[in-house]
C-alpha cells in the first residue's frame, strides 16, 4: 500500500511538472499536509457543492438500476469523510452502514487478492460512456451555465 502511495504520488507530480504547474510538494508528506492545511482553510458547503454532488451521485447510481436510491446513496457517503460529507451537504449515513461498506471492501480485496493475476489488462477506454448516449464530438462539450441546468 505504502508503494502505491508514494507511485502515484511521483506520477501525478510528474504530470503537474509537465503541465508547468508551480509549487508542488517535494514529498507524500508534504503534499499530505498541504493537503490537510487546505481542506481545513476552505472546505465549507455551499448550495453549488450541494447541487453538483447531488448531481454526481446520481448519474452513479443511474447506472445500477437495481440499487435502490436510498441504500446506494448510504453506501456512497459511507465512502467519504465527515469533512468531506459536510461540504456537500450529505447525511452522516447510519454507523451500521459504513462498517458493512468497509467490510464489504476488505472482503473484495481478500478476494481479489486471492485471484490469479490478469492476464490482459481491462481496458476501461473501450467501454461505452453511459454519460453519452448517443456518443460526443470534443467540440460539442463544456459547460452549462447554472440557469440552463
Amino acid at each position: 500500500m505504502e508503494q502505491e502511495k508514494l507511485a502515484a504520488f511521483h506520477f501525478w507530480r510528474e504530470i503537474g511538472r509537465r503541465m508547468a504547474i508551480k509549487n508542488i510538494p517535494e514529498s507524500y508528506e508534504e503534499l499530505e499536509r498541504y493537503n490537510v492545511e487546505y481542506e481545513r482553510a476552505n472546505f465549507r458547503y455551499a448550495d453549488s457543492n450541494a447541487r453538483v454532488a447531488r448531481a454526481s451521485r446520481d448519474m452513479f447510481l443511474a447506472w445500477f438500476p437495481g440499487v435502490p436510491t436510498r441504500l446506494g446513496a448510504h453506501a456512497m457517503a459511507a465512502l467519504m469523510d465527515d469533512r468531506l460529507r459536510e461540504a456537500i451537504g450529505f447525511s452522516r449515513p447510519p454507523r451500521a452502514m459504513i462498517s458493512s461498506v468497509e467490510g464489504a471492501l476488505h472482503v473484495r480485496a481478500r478476494v481479489v487478492r486471492a485471484l490469479p493475476p490478469r492476464r490482459k489488462p481491462k481496458l476501461r477506454t473501450r467501454m461505452r460512456h453511459r454519460s453519452y448516449e448517443n456518443g460526443w464530438r470534443l467540440e460539442a462539450l463544456g459547460t452549462t451555465p447554472p440557469d440552463e441546468a
